[in-house]
């Protein structure tokens, strides 16, 4: 009865066990479905988040584009409301230039429609110049000073440049020069522009005709002096700019100097001095070429008339703030409304305006150093005011690396170091050389020479005449010592051979290395020698990179 009751326990208990591992294992299925449900849930989350996020995205530049264009219309509306006459005023002022140089338009025709504009534009300053010119094509010298001073009372630096540029176009060089010190007059040598550095050139390559009074060379003398006076440090930054410039002529000596390459532990100090003197024809060549340039009047005339039209063209003052705003809403349709990347094109272009703001000094150097295409008058005109700057960025250049010239080479050769000081003493250096050579040598063949091929041999003969003594009482043993004997002689003999073979080698081939040895000390003194010559005759001689 025992037995059945415990048999029925353990089968209940087995069963209880498998429903619970069944409830188990449905619970686990459910959390497992479960857990599938969640991330698929999580991760239609994270797509829906991200389609939103790009909804939003696409949404913002939407606007922003939608935006940009509805105040494009705006800022352009009171661009046209506001400054539309400025613009009449412009083309007019083109107009008339270009009539007067044909001819096609009467004089009363000018007049009128001058000042009508004049009437219509009551702030701008090149209405007044306008009315200038036309009074001016009329005769009517009045009216012309009348105007102008109301000209030059709105905006005298733009004024002066305009009738300055006008003058020389109807060459009248001395009304021209006289502008032309008014304009000076506003310029200002710590931020110089690229447009008044061509004014610049024209006037030195006579474009405005000759300058009586030296009205011009004043202003540029005077600029120089206020740069160089607001800088304690711009003759070391123009001496180590202008010394860069001239290293780009540079190449190292290692094809004139090979053997001082390989065999000369100062070669690079040598190398950094010799270097520099070679490149001194091709820098002196390089601004030689540029100061015997030929003008091209024709080219620098028409340069002059461009910036003319682009001045008379030019946006006024008044409104920059408009277009300053048009160009940013450009940027956000060009960018498809993204307003960020608009922002942060407009910041970079402003900074790099600031950037640009250059001194006289760093006008005249961009205008030489720069890779870009630059007209070969400009070079010229660069160069002859920056001579005493170039000058002395050669001497440095130059000299800099004269003090650490060697006056002593160390030779090393195999190994070998010696020491000269002209290349004329190559007996001494390849004795020395030659000893050191024959130590090793010596020292090799000793490390070679080996007795145990003779011992050897010893070895064998006892062995062989103890097999004659054993031949007497035991035969069998006397063979064997015998032959033992006579194995070890001539395993003697052939170290033996080798050993002489092995010497043999060991000299042959320190007798080459001598022989290339001697050469490479000879040939590396002779271009010591040769080195020194270029050195000296450069010192006694120096090149003048202006003369040459």
């Amino acid at each position: 009865m025992g037995n059945v009751a415990t048999i029925g326990i353990d089968s209940d208990a087995k069963s209880r066990i498998q429903n619970i591992d069944a409830v188990t294992s449905e619970l686990k299925n459910k959390v497992d479905n479960l857990a599938q449900k969640v991330d698929s849930t999580n991760a239609a989350l994270v797509a829906l988040r991200r389609e939103f996020e790009e909804f939003r995205i696409d949404q913002t530049k939407s606007n922003a584009l939608n935006r940009a264009t509805n105040e494009l219309v705006r800022v352009r509306q009171e661009l046209e409301q506001k400054f539309s006459n400025y613009s009449v005023v412009r083309d007019t002022m083109l107009g008339v230039l270009q009539a007067t140089d044909l001819a096609l338009v009467k004089k009363d025709t000018i007049s009128r429609v001058s000042e009508e504009l004049m009437l219509s534009t009551p702030e701008y300053w090149l209405a007044p110049c306008l009315v200038a010119v036309a009074a001016w094509i009329g005769n009517d010298r009045e009216l012309a000073e009348r105007a102008i001073k109301e000209a030059v009372k709105r905006n005298e630096t733009k004024t002066a440049l305009t009738m300055a540029l006008i003058c020389r176009r109807n060459q009248k060089q001395a009304t021209c020069y006289e502008w032309l010190s008014v304009y000076f007059a506003h310029q200002d040598a710590s931020n110089f522009s690229e447009d008044t550095l061509m004014y610049i050139d024209a006037y030195a390559n006579g474009i405005f005709g000759e300058d009586e009074k030296h009205i011009c060379d004043d202003y540029i003398n005077k600029w120089m002096r206020e740069v160089r006076g607001s800088s304690s440090n711009i003759d070391e930054e123009q001496a180590k700019l202008w010394s860069d410039y001239c290293l780009g002529f540079s190449h190292d000596t290692s094809e004139q100097f090979p053997e001082l390459k390989e065999s000369v532990l100062e070669y690079e100090r040598i190398d950094a001095y010799i270097r520099r003197i070679n490149s001194a024809e091709a820098i002196a060549s390089n601004f030689n070429s540029i100061q015997n340039t030929p003008v091209d009047s024709d080219s620098l005339k028409t340069a002059i008339d461009k910036r003319l039209i682009g001045l008379i063209g030019r946006y006024d003052n008044k409104e920059d703030a408009l277009r300053r705003e048009e160009h940013y809403y450009e940027l956000v349709k060009y960018f498809d409304g993204n307003e960020e990347r608009a922002r942060e094109q407009r910041d970079l272009e402003e900074r790099m305006r600031r950037e640009q703001m250059l001194n006289l000094v760093q006008q005249l150097t961009k205008t030489v150093i720069s890779d870009k295409p630059v007209m070969p008058s400009m070079k010229k005109t660069a160069v002859a005011y920056l001579t005493d700057y170039i000058k002395n960025g050669y001497k440095t250049y130059i000299t800099e690396k004269k003090a650490d010239f060697p006056e002593n080479i160390t030779v090393s050769v195999d190994g070998w170091e010696g020491t000269t000081t002209d290349g004329n003493d190559q007996p001494r250096l390849v004795a020395e050389y030659t000893n050191e050579i024959n130590t090793r040598r010596e020292a090799e063949l000793k490390a070679a020479n080996t007795i145990m091929p003779k011992v050897k041999m010893g070895i064998g003969a006892v062995l062989a005449a103890l097999g004659a003594i054993f031949g007497l009482v035991n035969q069998p043993l006397y063979f064997i010592v015998a032959v033992a004997g006579l194995y070890v002689i001539l395993k003697g003999f052939q170290e033996s051979k080798v050993l002489k073979n092995n010497l043999a080698l060991i000299n042959t081939k320190f007798d080459d290395q001598l022989v290339k040895g001697k050469e490479k000390i000879e040939s590396t003194c002779d271009q010591w020698s040769k080195a020194k010559i270029v050195v000296a005759d450069f010192e006694n001689k120096p090149v003048d990179i202006f003369t040459a």
